[in-house]
């Protein structure tokens, strides 16, 4: 099963909240570019998913 916009929308605000947990307790550059690095993807694939989901079906191809 895929993602849907509603799932990676959950997603990223666990991942923002484990930043912020990750910042109150002074996790080191490596731990936060990791984390890091999964928020931008996940944002990423929700762009996408909202692009699909928007754009009429003609202009997709």
């Amino acid at each position: 099963m895929g993602q849907t916009v509603e799932s990676l929308t959950d997603k990223i605000g666990r991942i923002v909240a484990e930043r912020q947990e990750l910042r109150a307790v002074g996790a080191g550059v490596d731990v936060l570019e990791e984390n890091r690095r999964r928020l931008a993807k996940a944002q990423s694939e929700l762009s996408q998913l909202l692009i699909a989901r928007h754009l009429p079906s003609s202009q997709t191809a």
